[in-house]
């Protein structure tokens, strides 16, 4: 199942910034997110969080900011390759925990603490190897612990994009989506939940838009691809100026033993 998932976001964070700011996704995956989580907290006692690929803490923030968490009763930890996020991450999240916050580029060698919260919102796209961090970080959860990753599957708009993309160069998607997630916790055994996260992409139609989602979903291969057959992609999708997109990401949920 290993794939090259490797994606530089930093050429394209402006690019990736428009789509955020003109898609629901990321309030749907937190009130989906939220909505499962919110029974983890016990009335007294703390919980443990790991944030697999926390980014800059944006995501983070939105969905702590849902759940309301009391400070004294949260201790966060954080894992994030790209140094300078993982520093705004530790910062922009310090008023969810009164405990430090530790944070790493990537998982120790050695095994995992325990946590009750294990997220990872739309990260494994791009692991190294998809197979052996699931198993990883399933094995941490504890007794009443919570995993919870979202990621898109093939029959996501965007994902389509990446398919036809990169079938243009005769190459399959390098990058992970939710089907490999299924199999690969199917082939742990690890029994988990699944449910679709519907959201909706909505921006002004031109050229320059399209090309925006363009290079943020295929960043640094673009050079590779040639334009004109993805940007009529969008076209199924426009009406009266502006592109107007319905899909939907899946949910992973599992439960501590």
């Amino acid at each position: 199942m290993n794939k090259d998932p490797a994606k530089d976001f930093g050429p394209i964070a402006d690019d990736y910034v428009f789509f955020m700011n003109h898609a629901t996704e990321a309030l749907h995956d937190a009130q989906a997110h939220c909505r499962c989580l919110a029974p983890v907290l016990p009335a007294a006692g703390a919980v443990r969080w790991l944030d697999f690929g926390c980014s800059e803490g944006n995501f983070t923030t939105r969905l702590l900011e849902l759940l309301d968490w009391p400070p004294q009763q949260l201790r966060l930890s954080l894992i994030e390759p790209v140094d300078a996020r993982r520093r705004e991450a530790v910062v922009q999240l310090a008023r969810f925990t009164t405990e430090p916050i530790p944070a790493a580029a990537g998982l120790p060698e050695e095994p995992l603490d325990e946590y009750d919260v294990v997220l990872s919102n739309h990260v494994f796209y791009y692991v190294p190897e998809l197979l052996g961090t699931l198993r990883r970080l399933t094995a941490a959860l504890s007794a009443q612990g919570v995993l919870r990753a979202a990621i898109a599957g093939r029959d996501n708009v965007l994902i389509q994009i990446w398919a036809t993309g990169f079938g243009l160069i005769g190459r399959d998607i390098p990058y992970y989506t939710a089907e490999d997630v299924q199999a690969a916790l199917a082939d742990l055994g690890v029994p988990f939940e699944q449910e679709s996260v519907p959201y909706r992409i909505a921006f002004p139609d031109t050229e320059e838009n399209r090309l925006r989602i363009i290079r943020f979903l295929l960043a640094n291969h673009l050079t590779e691809i040639p334009l004109p057959p993805l940007l009529v992609l969008f076209d199924p999708y426009a009406s009266g100026g502006a592109i107007e997109i319905e899909t939907a990401s899946d949910h992973f949920t599992v439960r501590g033993s």
